[in-house]
Parts: structure tokens; sequence; C-alpha cells
């Protein structure tokens, strides 16, 4: 029997000690990883199939925005849904910690984010905490593409009015 078909795909919080496996999964997938530091990696969620890690997302908080980082998901388990599933888990777990909109920068999947309803949207026009992180100012080039998405799910009469 073939266990790689039967085993089910997990996503949880990143482990101790998977640090450099993840950044291994982010370095072959030409995702830069010289700025994440051990807090930033606590924002990591990790996808496994058994053991093994097949995919990988990160974020980075600056209420009431969050930034994603570095969606990977490794060549063999790429088409199964695995990057999909990250996406939900990274959502809602930003929305958890207090965020309302998301925004990324990529070079390479702005179909994938466009079909999850990211949209496109100016650099500048992303809030200054997030243009200050080496990811917008010297890691990703200026060709990158900046989207953003509304991941607060408060119906709109019900915005502001807590007490």
């Amino acid at each position: 029997m073939d266990l790689e078909n039967i085993l089910s795909v997990t996503v949880s919080g990143m482990r101790p000690g998977e640090e450099d496996a993840v950044k291994k999964v982010l370095d072959v997938s030409g995702l830069h990883t010289s700025d994440l530091t051990p807090e930033k990696l606590r924002h990591f969620i990790v996808a496994r199939k058994g053991e093994d890690i097949v995919g990988v997302v990160g974020v980075e908080l600056f209420q009431p925005h969050a930034l994603l980082r570095s969606l990977a998901v490794v060549t063999t388990h790429r088409g199964q849904g695995i990057g999909a599933q990250l996406i939900v888990s990274v959502e809602r777990y930003a929305r958890m910690m207090g965020a309302t909109t998301l925004y990324l920068l990529t070079t390479t999947a702005a179909p994938f984010f466009n079909h999850r309803e990211f949209r496109e949207t100016s650099r500048a026009d992303a809030p200054a905490p997030l243009q200050s992180t080496e990811e917008f100012k010297a890691l990703c080039p200026a060709t990158a593409v900046c989207m953003c998405k509304q991941i607060d799910r408060r119906a709109p009469k019900d915005r502001g009015q807590r007490r």
C-alpha cells in the first residue's frame, strides 16, 4: 500500500524545532528568509502530510492590518488544494489576531490570490507600517504586485457598534 496516497494533509501552527524545515521550504520555492526572526516564525502555519512539511504560510501583524508572508507548497504537492487550505487558515488566524485587512506582495502568484478575492492595489496605498517592512522596502522588487483583501467578516450593520 502506498502510504503517501492515503495520508491526509493537516494544518497547524509551526512546532518547536521546525524553523529550519520551514525555511528550507521557502528557500526551495525561491522566497526570502533573511528577515525571518523567531518572533516572525511564531506566526507561521504549516501543512503536513504525515510528518513531512508540504506547505507553509506566514503573517506579520500590524493591527488592524496584516502582511501575508511566504505562501509556499512543495512542488510535488502542488495542485492538491494545499495552498487554498493555507490561505483559509492564515485568514482565520489573522482575523483572530485582530486584523481586518490582509496585504501581500507577489511576483508570480497574482492569479492564485485573485481567485481567492484578493484585489490589486497600489503599493503606495498600503498602510505605512507595512511599507516599513523589509518585505516592502528591500526583499520584494518594485515590480511585485501588491494585493489586499478585507477579512473582517462582520456584517456592515454591525461595524462600529461595539461598546
